[in-house]
């Protein structure tokens, strides 16, 4: 299969190899999952690597192959895994356990380790390829509603443990009920925090460098968030105007910044740093000032990396509620795809130097779609009908009608015949018609938003996934 590697230690060496297609069985116990590649998003890591300033490769390789952000459809699994089938969308979560005691109870990104061991960054390939094989373990399923989005889960776990950890810290206060919330840097990250903040209810200023108008500050705009460009307005000023901020999430990769916002924080409020900084800059900051806020105002300063299950599974969860409460807004982020492996130089030379860039990703693969039904696996093979669990939901009001052609209406009673979640949403159907026509002269309104009407549709479609 082809796959994208870089040679750790030689600057800018990422090219296309041929390697082989893994197996489920590659994975102890039966619990090996066999994902085929559908889109990986690229970020400054990745360009790090590919500048060789880190990144290690597996034991016995003298290549690695990156990308961490990936997003994909499971083609088979291992005997023992239950949790996902073939056909679920899934992304797997980027960090292996180590040998510490957090990595031992399942939250390695709070792991003691001086060694990392990350898929794409650090001693494991990554997914960048065609295939990839992993533990159900590590395996994260996405809702078919998130599809055109699952690319994002990755960076959204940046985000969701931030801000998980603010609340958790917040638990020494007894009472914490934040209103002001402020994001430092308008980036992917930037943007996901200031989505998910505003899901929390908060009033988000988002802090950037770049003079409004362009698109991140007009897709802040349709969040209800403020933009302010620090070019125009310094952090502290504004702060007098739209804060002090109880929560500050920071993610510029601009370590000064993080002063600035020092001064801003409110009393009793968190600042979360999730930027990695690796160079040598210097600044002179008023640090008595600083510290003394800090120590009268009982305020917190604490750093975040990496993201367990935990978050990926609220991160699934924030999304799905994005698309309802904001639809269609999580993919105006996805402004860049790459069709291709092959266009890896387009790929890198659009991450470092495209115009208006959001997220960079490469499509790897088209979907499967309708290909797969979710049967019980003591189904035989040759005893499952041909109709998919999808087409079985679009024919359904045509078989409630008696509208079914013979040889589709026999069809369709095979498959309920073997597929008890088909049973079950056949059931809610018709009990959801019948009382629809209960209400027959309940006029819904007019102003009802066309948005609404698809959410509840998309929702009702899940219930199959």
């Amino acid at each position: 299969m082809k796959a994208l590697a870089v040679i750790p230690g030689r600057a800018h060496s990422l090219h296309l190899i041929e390697v082989p297609r893994p197996s489920p069985d590659e994975v102890p116990g039966g619990r090996g999952v066999l994902v085929r590649v559908l889109r990986v998003g690229v970020d400054g890591t990745d360009k790090e690597i590919d500048a060789a300033e880190y990144g290690q490769a597996p034991p016995g390789d003298g290549y690695l192959i990156t990308g961490h952000e990936g997003f994909g459809q499971v083609e088979a699994v291992g005997p023992a895994v239950t949790e996902v089938a073939p056909g679920d969308f899934v992304v797997a979560t980027v960090r292996r356990p180590g040998s510490s005691l957090y990595d031992r109870i399942g939250t390695s990104d709070m792991t003691t380790d001086d060694v990392y061991f990350e898929r794409g960054i650090n001693l494991r390939h990554g997914f960048l390829a065609e295939y990839y094989v992993d533990a159900a373990d590590f395996i994260v399923k996405v809702p078919a509603g998130l599809e055109d989005v699952g690319v994002l889960l990755e960076p959204m776990t940046v985000v969701e443990k931030g801000i998980a950890q603010a609340y958790e810290i917040q638990r020494r206060l007894r009472v914490w009920n934040p209103k002001r919330a402020a994001v430092m840097g308008a980036g992917t990250i930037g943007l996901l925090a200031a989505l998910v903040l505003r899901l929390r209810g908060l009033d988000v200023t988002v802090f950037g460098l770049r003079p409004a108008p362009y698109l991140n500050a007009n897709l802040l705009a349709l969040l209800g968030a403020r933009y302010v460009s620090v070019a125009a307005v310094g952090v502290v000023d504004a702060s007098h105007e739209f804060g002090p901020f109880d929560l500050m999430f920071e993610a510029t990769g601009y370590s000064p910044i993080v002063f600035d916002s020092m001064r801003a924080l409110g009393k009793n409020g968190v600042l979360v740093l999730s930027s990695v900084t690796g160079g040598d800059r210097r600044v002179e900051v008023p640090a008595d000032r600083i510290n003394l806020e800090f120590v009268l105002g009982n305020k917190v300063m604490v750093g975040t990396v990496n993201a367990n299950r935990e978050y990926f599974e609220k991160g699934v969860e924030d999304m799905a509620l994005a698309e309802a409460v904001f639809p269609g807004w999580l993919s105006r982020l996805l402004t860049h795809p790459i069709v291709g492996l092959e266009q890896h130089r387009e790929m890198m030379r659009t991450l470092t130097s495209g115009t208006d860039v959001i997220k960079v990703f490469c499509e790897v693969a088209p979907a499967h779609r309708m290909r797969y039904s979710h049967f019980p696996a003591e189904v035989a093979l040759e005893n499952r009908p041909n109709m998919t669990c999808q087409q079985l939901i679009d024919f359904i009001m045509s078989y409630l009608d008696n509208d079914l052609p013979g040889d589709q209406r026999a069809e369709f009673d095979r498959h309920m015949a073997v597929c008890p979640s088909c049973v079950d949403y056949l059931k809610t159907y018709e009990k959801t018609v019948m009382l629809a026509k209960s209400c027959a002269d309940d006029q819904v309104p007019a102003d009802v938003p066309e948005s609404l009407v698809q959410a509840i549709l998309a929702a009702i479609k899940k219930t199959v996934d």
